[in-house]
């Protein structure tokens, strides 16, 4: 039988296929249908610190493509994971990552400590695709300075793998990738939602508030938008 294992810094996972984050809640969910033991890992739907309800419905809305979705995060928060979902996880046969995520590098780096005291939790996923409250809503990982900063506290705190999620909305994702490596991050993990936009023919507003989604044609609608929002006279 082929050797399938790969290595993430010193984490040694039997094989490539690692669930991504909100694909399979905290694996529980899909433990029905396959046997967890047998992929690499799983990395578990997004943590924050405090518990958040996530965006008003609707949140999904179907495309020829796949679907558009913006679920906002919703979570219990790290109070509700340590007691709740943690013991289940570390009876998992395969390796659990928690994906992180923050709306100040406060946020980040007290929720990556807590999450570094779990000795089941061998790795966690950075998500740097949120906005950052303290200067404005810019998004960490749309700013060099910004995800700098943020990756740099958490590498500070966090002394287990560690790999960044980016944003593709940037325009050139590899100076973020240096910038990851650069602060002392194993990995990167390419990469998160794009931005999306489907219209309603009927009544020609938004299917959703804010959307993410895959397909082309809908992130050039997004882009148009945006561009018209802003100079709505060009």
């Amino acid at each position: 039988m082929a050797d399938l294992r790969i290595k993430i810094g010193p984490l040694e996972f039997r094989n490539p296929v690692i669930l991504a984050s909100g694909t399979c809640g905290y694996g529980s969910e899909l433990e029905d249908f396959i046997d967890l033991s047998e992929i690499g890992g799983i990395i578990v739907k997004g943590t924050t610190l405090e518990p958040r309800e996530g965006n008003p419905y609707p949140r999904m809305a179907e495309t020829a493509s796949g679907m558009l979705n913006a679920v906002g995060l919703q979570n219990k928060g790290i109070d509700h994971f340590e007691k709740n979902i943690y013991p289940h996880l570390a009876e998992c046969k395969t390796h659990v990552i928690v994906n992180v995520n923050g709306n100040t590098i406060e946020d980040y780096v007290d929720l990556s400590r807590r999450i570094n005291s779990l000795s089941a939790i061998p790795a966690i996923e950075l998500n740097i695709s949120c906005p950052n409250v303290k200067k404005g809503g810019m998004v960490f990982g749309t700013n060099p300075a910004s995800a700098r900063e943020v990756i740099s506290a958490v590498r500070r705190v966090y002394d287990k793998t560690l790999i960044v999620k980016l944003s593709p909305n940037v325009t050139d994702i590899t100076e973020f990738a240096r910038i990851s490596q650069e602060e002392g991050a194993e990995a990167v993990s390419l990469v998160n939602t794009f931005l999306g936009m489907a219209v309603d023919v009927g009544t020609m507003r938004p299917k959703l508030p804010q959307s993410r989604e895959d397909c082309q044609v809908r992130r050039s609608n997004r882009w148009l938008s945006e561009w018209y929002g802003r100079l709505p006279g060009l």
